[in-house]
């Protein structure tokens, strides 16, 4: 018996549809917009406008609540496609394999010895969600004359996800169903958590990351495009290097290890790691 992949839309507490007037939804996202495009707020304001900015972001989850798109099963029920679909577009999968290091979340753990400047991984061109993979996608149209998008490519690559979430078809959809649910930094923080950071430095990373983050998500589908965090949801295009060929193919993104790694199995007296960072 197969695991369930089915793509559902999710429904609300009572069973039913939410009721979205579109209308009513373009205006708060239009507010919003304005509001995040709007000029830096004056020293010591910055606390009231980030209150604003996710006042309007709650509103928009709650008119979306119950119509967004989520997948049966757990993510690590899905590792085992990701791996099948990675094989089969030519990306390298020996040597190393997924695991759940505790505290730190899901990343890749070496099955054997990797030498210093070897290169063990490397993603072909087309499995990448990139800018140039959204303008060739349904977003195409909006891409060509919309400003913001053709100036900001994190929130082009956060719609180009959401778009392919949403196409039980989509190529990608096999790395789309192993992303995290939910995140444990800063930026997702509930109010009265963050205002305990109100006298940190830290702080200033949580009001300037949400007044840049212009493309509310549907409940459950947050996406931060920018993030470097392991074990979040990082389109590929942002870890990126272009030049590694293989054998004349495509270009390709690639990983290899600087000398002050060291990997060796015989050294640690345990099972070598890559951890993620």
């Amino acid at each position: 018996m197969g695991k369930k992949s089915r793509v559902k839309t999710q429904k609300s507490g009572t069973g039913a549809m939410a009721v979205v007037s579109p209308r009513e939804m373009i205006n708060l996202i239009s507010e919003l917009l304005q509001k995040c495009s709007s000029a830096a707020p004056s020293p010591g304001k910055e606390w009231e406008e980030y209150v604003q900015i996710r006042g309007l972001v709650e509103k928009i989850r709650k008119k979306q609540k119950g119509i967004s798109v989520i997948f049966e099963g757990s993510r690590e029920e899905f590792f085992p496609t990701l791996m099948a679909w990675a094989q089969e577009s030519g990306a390298s999968c020996e040597g190393f394999e997924i695991a759940n290091f505790a505290g730190e979340g899901f990343g890749l753990r070496a099955t054997k010895d990797i030498k210093a400047e070897e290169l063990f991984l490397w993603i072909p061109r087309k499995m990448l969600m990139t800018v140039e993979s959204a303008k060739n996608s349904v977003l195409g149209p909006l891409y060509s004359q919309d400003r913001i998008l053709q100036a900001m490519g994190n929130v082009t690559l956060a719609l180009h996800l959401l778009c392919e979430r949403a196409d039980p078809s989509s190529p990608w959809l096999p790395y789309i169903k192993t992303l995290p649910g939910d995140y444990d930094t800063p930026l997702y923080y509930e109010e009265e958590e963050v205002r305990h950071l109100l006298s940190t430095q830290a702080i200033q990373d949580v009001l300037s990351h949400q007044a840049q983050d212009t493309s509310p998500a549907q409940e459950g589908d947050n996406v931060d495009a920018n993030s470097t965090m392991p074990d979040t949801a990082v389109p590929a295009t942002t870890q990126e290097q272009e030049g590694q060929t293989r054998n004349g193919d495509e270009a390709t993104a690639s990983l290899s290890l600087g000398v002050d790694l060291d990997l060796s199995a015989e050294r640690t007296g345990d099972e070598p790691k890559v951890n993620i960072e």
